[in-house]
């Protein structure tokens, strides 16, 4: 809902996810480091955006245009949109662990259950790339402090490219094992196609109805702010 939000609010619904993502940051205790990266990448990319959008031009001329005042403010918002939705990102996978986001995604798709199989399938497909995403990155960090404790790593592009290379065949094997240790595992557990089922279940609290009580609140008042009032003419 958030991230539809983002997508289609102006800037005073902006500025109100904004200064609720703040809060949500400062209430998780993560930190502004914890998410500096993500505050980085979205800059490069919103740069990118504002870059590409305020140059605008007329007809069939190569190379040939302005920068307008109206695409740069169409860069910005299109930037700013962007960044939240990477803070928001991670906010998420940094407050959830990635067994609760594979119940959260069972527990989503529920209602296709009796609609066809493959939503089981699906929803199955999704908890296991949350899994394995994590597994494959400390898999290669692994890997790579091995292969820097042998000796210095190349410093042109072209070393760096066949150092990766050569990282990713036994990345690759070790992903297989343990995609094959899973498989006997699911088959121990009787698993069908069209019978996803999780181990753990989490019964609903006071948090929870707190936090969606919240969550309508903020969003009601960013859909009022965007619809009552908005900073540019």
């Amino acid at each position: 809902a958030l991230g539809f939000l983002i997508t289609t609010v102006n800037i005073s619904g902006l500025i109100s996810i904004s200064i609720g993502l703040l809060i949500l940051i400062r209430i998780s205790e993560m930190g502004i480091k914890s998410i500096s990266r993500v505050i980085k990448a979205g800059i490069f990319l919103g740069g990118f955006y504002i870059l590409v959008m305020g140059w605008t031009w007329e007809g069939w001329t190569f190379w040939q245009g302005n920068w307008s005042y109206e695409g740069l403010l169409a860069g910005v918002i299109m930037a700013w949109r962007i960044l939240l939705v990477f803070i928001l990102t991670r906010i998420f996978t940094g407050v959830t662990s990635p067994s609760e986001q594979g119940i959260g995604i069972a527990y989503l798709f529920t209602p296709f259950y009796p609609l066809t199989k493959k939503a089981a399938d699906f929803a199955l497909l999704l908890t296991l790339t949350l899994r394995f995403i994590p597994l494959l990155l400390e898999e290669g960090a692994m890997l790579y402090k091995a292969r820097l404790a042998k000796g210095s790593l190349p410093t042109n592009w072209g070393g760096k490219v066949q150092e990766i290379t050569r990282l990713l065949f036994p990345l690759l094997r070790i992903t297989f094992r343990r995609a094959e240790e899973l498989g006997e595992n699911l088959l121990a557990r009787g698993y069908v196609s069209g019978g996803y089922r999780v181990l753990a279940t989490k019964e609903w609290d006071q948090k929870d109805t707190i936090g969606v009580v919240l969550i309508l609140i903020w969003g009601t008042l960013t859909l009022v702010l965007n619809y009552w009032y908005n900073p540019l003419p």
